[in-house]
């Protein structure tokens, strides 16, 4: 079952936690091609898209959210 898209990286994150805290530990050749696989994916990501970028767009987020906020209080 698929994330909802608002919560897509929270839900993630958790259950990347329990990954990384048990990929030692596959008890199946499934398993553990999953993991080599979820490994390849991480780097990827890593590769692909930069923190910077990625803590710039919180920044921005942020500051929407800000202003919004000033909105709805009138001010």
């Amino acid at each position: 079952m698929s994330n909802m898209a608002y919560c897509r990286f929270e839900n993630t994150l958790a259950d990347l936690e329990d990954c990384e805290s048990n990929f030692d530990s596959t008890e199946s050749i499934e398993e553990a091609q999953a993991a080599i696989d979820l490994y390849r994916l991480c780097v990827t990501i890593s590769r692909t898209y930069s923190l910077s970028d990625l803590e710039a767009r919180l920044a921005e987020l942020e500051a929407e959210d800000e202003d919004e906020d000033q909105d709805e209080d009138g001010e």
